[in-house]
């Protein structure tokens, strides 16, 4: 009778055992399958060639340097396409897709990206760039950078279906000393948030 019942607990502890294990299991592939959105840090902001005229004419060129973040375990993130935008007050100054299209694997979780785009003699509203030459006068200019990106998460040959992402990076101050010829750049590094 005696080692009946010690054998019905030693069942029942290891039945109890293998539960406990099992759900220890499925709670950590839950934590490395759970997709987590990439993050986006600007790095660097170069303005350079930046003229404006009291036609509320503008011309820059702009370099942009980022580094997307995979914040996941076991997933991979594969782009779609990939654009930034630099915007003043609102307005959208430029924009261009980024090529090549970055990939970031599991175990590689930044990835840089470079961007260069420019305003070639483009009229603006009147407002703008009086208010970028007035700003830079003060020694600085605050601009934005959105990015909006179409990817999807992988692992192997598996993969999710295509999201959509849009991050907003404002303010930028973009510092412009003076006697620099409208070079400008950006003062510290900025992470940019989801819209």
């Amino acid at each position: 009778m005696a080692t009946t019942k010690t054998s019905s607990n030693l069942h029942h502890l290891s039945a109890a055992t293998y539960v406990i294990i099992i759900s220890l299991l499925a709670v950590l592939l839950w934590l490395a399958f759970t997709p987590h959105t990439p993050r986006f840090q600007l790095t660097s902001l170069i303005v350079t060639s930046l003229a404006t005229n009291s036609a509320a004419e503008l011309t820059a060129k702009m370099h942009v340097n980022a580094v997307l973040g995979n914040p996941n375990f076991a997933l991979s993130v594969c782009y779609e396409t990939l654009h930034l935008a630099l915007l003043f007050d609102n307005l959208t100054l430029s924009a261009t897709p980024v090529q090549p299209l970055p990939f970031s694997t599991a175990a590689q979780t930044d990835t840089p990206v470079r961007a260069r785009f420019s305003v070639a003699h483009r009229l603006f509203p009147d407002g703008i760039a009086r208010g970028i030459t007035e700003h830079r006068g003060d020694g600085s200019v605050s601009f934005g950078v959105t990015v909006l990106a179409r990817f999807r998460f992988t692992c192997g040959a598996l993969g999710t279906r295509i999201r959509t992402l849009r991050l907003e990076c404002y303010p930028l101050q973009v510092a412009f000393p003076p006697h620099n010829h409208g070079t400008g750049t950006l003062v510290t590094p900025s992470d940019c948030y989801a819209v």
